[in-house]
């Protein structure tokens, strides 16, 4: 049994089964040479959906602000709402699954973000940040230049729930080599690893 309940939350919208839109505008690729295009929204639910099997399969407890099924993109009050209701009966840590998106295509590298100040947050962040860094050795670490913890800290409204709570930004979708990655199970399973690894790591802490 875990001592705590993981949250999973997949940011965005995915795909409308009804009318094949993506429904959260922006937060995609452009259109690459071969035509295709990494919705992050899909992305971000297929990473959940793997990481939420492998949790399973190791007895770890864990839920959905949003169902990996669910194509929806609801609302971030409902979101935190969803992960405080799950806090209150008991104790939780979510992990909001995002990739990057940039003007230039040049723009690259991992990142995770926290709640400003000196939490717990700011640990699982950093154990995050450097079991992510095993695993994609070849990818750049954009770590916060604030109070010497890897994690950037920002107001992002889903951070302000109850529970420990970051927000990872595996890759840059908008970077050609990055989103390459980001389209292959084989990538985003290695994602989905990393959180995994994290998630162990904090249940021996």
């Amino acid at each position: 049994m875990s001592k705590l309940i993981y949250i999973l939350d997949p940011g965005h919208g995915g795909v409308n089964p009804k009318t094949g839109e993506y429904v959260t505008p922006g937060k995609r690729s452009p259109v690459w040479e071969d035509g295709a295009i990494y919705y992050e929204g899909v992305g971000n639910r297929a990473i959940v959906r793997i990481v939420a099997k492998k949790l399973k399969e190791l007895g770890i407890k864990y839920a959905f602000t949003v169902t990996p099924d669910d194509w929806r993109d609801i609302s971030l009050t409902d979101r935190i709402k969803a992960a405080n209701a799950a806090h209150k009966k008991s104790p939780c840590v979510l992990i909001s699954v995002h990739s990057n998106g940039a003007s230039s295509a040049q723009a690259h590298g991992y990142e995770v973000y926290t709640s400003p100040g000196q939490t717990t947050s700011d640990k699982y962040a950093t154990i995050f940040y450097n079991e992510f860094a095993k695993i994609f050795p070849e990818l750049k670490g954009r770590p916060g230049l604030g109070d010497g913890d890897p994690d950037k800290e920002e107001l992002f409204a889903v951070l302000k729930v109850n529970c420990p709570a970051f927000l990872i930004e595996s890759m840059f979708h908008t970077n050609p080599e990055e989103c390459k990655i980001l389209m292959t199970y084989e990538g985003q399973e290695k994602v989905a690893q990393a959180v995994v690894n994290t998630i162990l790591q904090i249940e021996k802490s």
